[in-house]
């Protein structure tokens, strides 16, 4: 079983890339049971969210603003 510090630090690598499965196991185990563990991976979402949705809204072309949202998307289903 990951510790608490473990966990975090794979929610953290979770936006930059994707876990093995062995990781994704064993961070989805200890989310069962930790309570503030899910609320910082909540947090991490959050953050990722809204930084997300300032660059979409900042002044970017059009068609840049529709890939990063596609990609968005995508990163959200793979999630």
């Amino acid at each position: 079983m990951f510790s608490c510090r473990q966990v975090t630090r794979l929610i953290s690598d979770w936006q930059d890339r994707s876990l093995s499965a062995f990781e994704s196991v064993c961070v989805g185990v200890h989310l069962l049971g930790c309570k503030p563990c899910r609320r910082f991976r909540r947090a991490v979402r959050w953050l990722h969210w809204a930084f997300a949705s300032a660059l979409i809204n900042a002044t970017l072309p059009r068609e840049a603003r529709e890939r990063i949202q596609l990609a968005l998307e995508r990163a959200a289903r793979d999630e």
